[in-house]
């Protein structure tokens, strides 16, 4: 099994809001399939195609998409992938659907009601050999992350950044104490930890004097850095 960040997620804001470039992680598995953890925002397709074609694989080598959750940058690209199998967490799927707000796509919702391949998964869910799901819930009722081997969990917005890593403080959360709640037990089951708009976090070497833990940078130019 090989994990590789195809896109690196960012926290990025300009005076019209937020701009959503999430993490999207490949999983090459040795039972050949090919599992995509969220799919980034439209506006990133053609820099995710040329991820893919740098890890020697096309859009129809994916044989699952992996939803973390359904907000708007998680799931631009899923027309990429007709031929994969999409999963997520049907708690996840029935909030969205059920209450919508301004982070989701109703585009996205139609869409994946339509094209009929979607298949809905929970806590402990085998997808591949050393690949099993975990529930992550707080960020959004249904938000699910991926155990990958024994040290490795895919976690999405369950844990946006270091920021949240350090202070386990939700920076964005529909349930506060489950947010807690789920960053504690990522801290407790991993070394290494896939963030959803964030670098890749070594609990072994991060150093919140050397890393500044969230960078807004706005249109006209300004840096916000948010330490730690």
């Amino acid at each position: 099994m090989k994990v590789k960040t195809l896109l690196e997620g960012k926290p990025f804001m300009t005076e019209y809001g937020i701009v959503g470039y999430s993490t999207v992680v490949l999983i090459a598995c040795d039972d050949e399939k090919n599992i995509l953890y969220d799919c980034g925002s439209k506006g990133c397709a053609l820099q995710l195609k040329e991820a893919l074609e740098k890890a020697g694989m096309k859009p129809e080598d994916i044989t699952h998409v992996v939803i973390s959750h359904l907000h708007f940058d998680h799931v631009g690209n899923l027309p990429l992938f007709s031929d994969a199998e999409i999963l997520l967490n049907k708690i996840e799927w029935e909030s969205a659907n059920q209450t919508p707000d301004e982070w989701h796509s109703i585009q996205t919702l139609a869409y994946l009601e339509k094209r009929g391949n979607l298949r809905f998964v929970k806590e402990g869910d085998i997808i591949s050999e050393e690949v099993s799901v975990m529930e992550l819930p707080g960020h959004t009722p249904g938000l699910i992350g991926l155990r990958c081997g024994a040290e490795t969990i895919l976690c999405s917005d369950a844990m946006k950044n270091r920021y949240e890593l350090w202070k386990n403080i939700p920076l964005m959360s529909q349930n506060l104490e489950q947010s807690r709640r789920s960053i504690q037990r990522i801290k407790e089951n991993a070394r290494y930890i896939y963030p959803g708009h964030d670098g890749m976090l070594d609990l072994l070497h991060e150093n919140s004097d050397e890393y500044p833990a969230v960078t807004l940078r706005y249109a006209d130019g300004r840096q916000i850095d948010i330490k730690a």
